[in-house]
């Protein structure tokens, strides 16, 4: 039983020197890439191509890309063994690279450059969003001015038939078309023609109209004679002389004036005043016959002619001798 067992002790031994041995070679082995990367590291300077820098220096046993254009790789110079507390760039020493040649030697950018990437990646985001933001604007400005036009299109060829005479209409039409174009000479001046027509298109309503209502008041009037005659032709007056008028139509009137005092009274066409309906006194024509002296009991009559647009409102005949006395025709 002996001999076994020893030949198992001897075994186990060997393995413990193999191990030993091979972990010599390695860490021999470790120190000698370490100070490899110390030695090439010192013939490495900012602007070195990365391929001049990756044929002295080798692979880097860490690389962090930043971006298309920039990147920090990490060579090992110190001996130790990375884990939680530290961590490999610790036993490092970084490259940075920029347009694929070296900017730092020694000096992590990573952060810096991370930073600066996150700024231009967010100040790219503004500038696309705002580019997107003014393609938009610019699309629906377009939209705007073809519906714009099309509008313009669509009322310039609604407004081509109506009538000159239909000024409200076309008035309507241009002030639409000059909203669309506030800076067309021509629909600024037809808008301004129109309003001008129509100013005086309803002014032309306004006395056609005026004209109908006079018209049918005349005619009202006219109707209304006999009716107003038999109070007229009775004599009215104030104990010196009374007065009486007959309406004869078409701006015509027949006036008596009687003397029914006891002393002489005179009558003369400049003693009458016609008034219209508006109390304006009225022009008038008045017969000479009414140019007498009156003794008690004597009568003056005589024709009045005046405009047959005018509507008497009332016959005033006044004098010293007289008074005052009148004919109401309302």
């Amino acid at each position: 039983m002996m001999p076994a067992l020893w030949t198992k002790e001897t075994v186990a031994m060997r393995i413990r020197v193999i191990v030993f041995i091979a972990a010599v070679v390695m860490t021999g082995c470790v120190h000698l890439d370490i100070q490899k990367n110390i030695d090439a590291l010192g013939r490495i300077e900012p602007g070195d191509t990365q391929a001049a820098v990756f044929e002295t220096m080798g692979p880097p046993d860490l690389r962090n890309d930043i971006n298309d254009r920039r990147f920090v790789v990490f060579y090992q110079t110190k001996t130790g063994k990375a884990d939680g507390t530290t961590p490999l760039t610790a036993l490092c020493t970084p490259i940075a690279f920029e347009n694929g040649k070296v900017v730092e030697v020694g000096n992590d950018l990573t952060d810096q450059w991370t930073r600066e990437e996150e700024e231009r990646q967010r100040q790219a985001e503004i500038a696309e969003k705002a580019r997107r933001e003014a393609k938009m604007a610019e699309l629906a400005r377009q939209r705007a001015e073809t519906e714009r036009r099309d509008k313009i299109a669509a009322l310039e060829k609604k407004v081509k038939p109506v009538p000159v005479s239909n000024a409200a209409l076309n008035l309507k039409l241009y002030r639409q078309l000059r909203d669309l174009d506030p800076d067309n000479s021509r629909y600024q001046k037809k808008v301004a023609f129109y309003e001008e027509r129509l100013v005086r298109q309803k002014k032309a309503r306004q006395d056609r109209a005026a004209r109908k209502a006079k018209e049918r008041q005349r005619r009202e009037w006219e109707q209304a004679r006999d009716t107003r005659n038999k109070q007229l032709r009775h004599y009215t007056g104030n104990g010196t002389a009374e007065m009486a008028v007959h309406d004869m139509g078409s701006g015509s009137l027949y006036v008596w004036v009687k003397n029914v005092s006891q002393q002489i009274i005179t009558t003369h066409p400049d003693y009458f005043t016609l008034l219209d309906s508006d109390r304006n006194p009225a022009r008038c024509e008045i017969s000479d016959s009414l140019d007498s002296v009156l003794e008690p009991g004597g009568i003056s009559h005589g024709k009045i002619d005046f405009s047959r647009e005018v509507q008497p409102g009332e016959l005033i005949f006044q004098n010293r001798e007289s008074g005052r006395i009148s004919k109401l025709f309302q």
